[in-house]
């Protein structure tokens, strides 16, 4: 690669041809020109001349932000000598690659520890640091109330970050180990997560799903002379429950015959005592 020297220029003489990048983030946008606002740009772009021309080799985003907030100048390391195409790409490849985002709970602790010192409040860390958002700086924050191993794991990705806030917000430290045991074994689904922490939350007792008994239906087809059969089921009915209905039933119909009912009104009220 070229060497390169920096230089200070003009934030309106650098000129954008391409870029790795197919488009730019919109709403990231926005965050980096808060975060240039306040505290300027860190890295200096990567730029080289062609004639007059001065080409940005990496640090659109950057110049971009930079106009966005009317900064006058702009920090560049420019190269003695134009890059060949391939090095070019292969410039803002590895500038992108090397650039390693902070871990979860990285981030987390790094903001905790700068909003004791400045004693900033979430709001004001976010315009001042341009991003993230209040309400997601918040939930960082929640995140330190696991173990470090707990933060370890959802660093990994072991525990997606839905489910680490939903557990950290369980008041009771106990509660919470046991949920972050259930997710981690897989045994507890977001759903169901959610579902447990608003009790947990309420206080209310958690009640789990138990598994369903099936009792078995008996079935037994009856013979009629003259007509057609009768089929008699119900759970759990056993041959010693068949006679007893019987014998029921026949006790019924003698008792009525006794009385000298009319066969009509006899099967209406058997029809409605089965019912």
């Amino acid at each position: 690669m070229p060497e390169r020297i920096v230089q200070y220029v003009p934030t309106n003489k650098p000129v954008s041809p391409g870029n790795v990048r197919a488009w730019l983030d919109e709403e990231e946008q926005v965050s980096l020109a808060q975060s240039i606002a306040q505290n300027g740009i860190l890295v200096p772009l990567l730029g080289h001349y062609e004639g007059e021309p001065l080409i940005v080799d990496d640090g659109h985003r950057r110049l971009d932000a930079a106009k966005r907030v009317g900064l006058p100048v702009v920090p560049m390391l420019i190269a003695d000598h134009a890059p060949t195409p391939a090095e070019r790409s292969t410039l803002q490849l590895v500038a992108n690659t090397q650039r390693s985002g902070l871990k979860v709970t990285e981030h987390a602790r790094a903001l905790s520890d700068l909003m004791q010192a400045t004693r900033w409040s979430a709001a004001e860390a976010s315009v001042r640091l341009g991003g993230p958002s209040p309400s997601t700086i918040s939930k960082l924050l929640t995140l330190l109330v696991h173990p470090r191993e707990v933060q370890d794991q959802i660093d990994a990705g072991r525990i997606p970050m839905s489910s680490a806030y939903a557990i950290a917000i369980v008041s009771d430290a106990a509660e919470r180990e046991r949920l972050i045991g259930e997710v981690l074994s897989g045994r507890l689904t977001r759903d169901r997560l959610v579902a447990q922490t608003k009790a947990s939350q309420s206080g209310r007792n958690v009640v789990r799903a138990r598994p369903r008994t099936t009792v078995p239906r008996g079935r037994f087809i009856i013979g009629v002379e003259g007509g057609k059969p009768v089929a008699v089921s119900g759970a759990g009915l056993t041959l010693e429950g068949l006679a007893a209905w019987l014998d029921d039933l026949v006790a019924r119909i003698s008792a009525a015959r006794a009385e000298g009912r009319a066969t009509g009104d006899v099967i209406q009220s058997l029809s409605v005592k089965c019912r």
